[in-house]
């Protein structure tokens, strides 16, 4: 079975990521190219992980397979976490080409707690930009407004969902004995709860 690498590379578009594959020797020129000439009019490649294993092109076929969902027409563009598809990659089994320093079990480890970050939530994942206004869903009158990923602001102060969520319980004298709050579950926009708004890529 001949030998080749499986690469990934990330876009400028958050979880728009390339998959590909080349061979060994025209891999560091194939890196170059990409990142400098971009591919189907998506600018800003770089190469996140790559790995030299065994019947490439099988492999390749494998996870346009199992992502066909997620690719974007017939191209090698997908709509994917690359941390996913990273950790997929690592299980096979090869040489780890870049990274060049490469601990497989010191990484797993990084990727559980990545994985665990992105549970969190994320405006942008849910087409929300900055700028936008959400709303809080006991009181139509009390809004924030995004200012990133993960926070808002609120009266010039900034918060992340849950404890914005706590204040505005504690104010209004209804906060539950434990403190905890799923931020998303009890702020709105554009009239649909934040928990609800599927991810859009």
């Amino acid at each position: 079975m001949e030998e080749g690498i499986v690469y990934i590379m990330t876009t400028v578009m958050q979880n728009l990521i390339k998959i590909g594959i080349t061979k060994e020797k025209q891999y560091n020129e194939r890196m170059r190219f990409l990142e400098s000439n971009g591919y189907r009019q998506i600018n800003g490649l770089h190469k996140l992980f790559a790995i030299k294993v065994s019947d490439y092109k099988a492999k390749e076929r494998l996870l346009q397979d199992v992502f066909s969902q997620q690719r974007i027409g017939d191209t090698e563009l997908f709509c994917l976490n690359p941390e996913l598809v990273k950790r997929l990659l690592m299980a096979f089994e090869g040489q780890v080409v870049f990274p060049e320093v490469q601990d497989k079990e010191k990484e797993f480890a990084e990727l559980d707690k990545t994985n665990e970050q992105n549970k969190l939530f994320n405006f942008s994942k849910k087409g929300i930009k900055v700028g936008s206004i959400i709303t809080f869903i006991k009181d139509k009158n009390i809004t924030a407004k995004v200012i990133n990923d993960r926070e808002v602001e609120y009266n010039g102060e900034k918060f992340k969902l849950s404890p914005l969520a706590l204040k505005l319980f504690q104010e209004r004298g209804e906060a539950n004995k434990s403190g905890a709050y799923q931020g998303a579950a009890y702020f709105e926009y554009n009239g649909k709860k934040l928990k609800d708004l599927p991810d859009i890529c």
